[in-house]
């Protein structure tokens, strides 16, 4: 019999709508305030990155999107995953988050030879690259306390955990990265196989260590910096 706390396919199906609507919403938001300080969608060169303003937006829009369905199954952060972990799988994950970030590689040089150069690259690269050092903390900072977190609460702790629930661990991990990869198609498609192939690593990662969220967060926010500092230094 399914516990009052566990959630299975058809709720962690409509957090993901849930998800994907409020990062929608989330855009406009960012948009407006853009606006409102005089800045048009046109303004390309700007003295720093839109995800300054997005990150914080969006990734409080998923964590509370998250906590929210969450709590309509009387689960809390413990259910999502959120625990304490040992000083030696931190590492191990640590270290695992740089062969994430050189499979992401492959696979974006992959797609390049086989379609050529994303047309989106330059608009994604003014978006989220730092302009100087201090946005690079910054950014840095979003990336480990509040990217990863809280999209891994969102996706390995809600999502992929309630499509395991309902058709197994391979099968949940499949479906759950199959959909985190769709869901970066909104930045551009070239996004969708590098976030699905993340998504799988992520996902595995989380399963091995016992639906431990902190130790995918983690691993999630150094990828994420990785890269965010490589392209920095590339514009230096």
């Amino acid at each position: 019999m399914e516990s009052r706390s566990e959630w299975r396919a058809k709720l962690a199906l409509g957090g993901y709508f849930a998800l994907v609507a409020g990062i929608i919403v989330g855009s406009f938001i960012v948009l407006l305030i853009l606006r409102l300080i005089g800045i048009g969608v046109e303004d390309l060169d700007l003295s720093f990155p839109v995800a300054l303003i997005s990150s914080p937006i969006t990734e409080t829009i998923i964590l509370g999107i998250t906590l929210l369905f969450a709590r309509y199954k009387g689960a809390g952060l413990k259910e999502l995953g959120l625990k304490k972990t040992s000083i030696r799988i931190l590492a191990v994950v640590s270290a695992a988050a740089v062969v994430l970030f050189l499979l992401g590689v492959g696979i974006i040089i992959f797609e390049e030879v086989v379609f050529g150069p994303d047309p989106m690259e330059g608009l994604v690269e003014e978006a989220v690259v730092p302009r100087d050092f201090f946005q690079l903390i910054v950014m840095l900072v979003f990336s480990l306390v509040l990217v990863g977190p809280c999209e891994e609460l969102a996706f390995r702790g809600f999502v992929q955990k309630g499509f395991e629930n309902s058709f197994g661990k391979m099968k949940g991990l499949l479906i759950a990265s199959v959909l985190f990869g769709l869901l970066h198609g909104l930045n551009t498609l070239y996004s969708i196989l590098p976030a699905f192939g993340a998504g799988l690593f992520l996902g595995y990662v989380w399963q091995k260590t016992g639906g431990n969220t902190t130790t995918s967060a983690l691993m999630h926010g150094i990828n994420n910096s990785i890269a965010i500092t490589l392209a920095y230094l590339a514009t230096v």
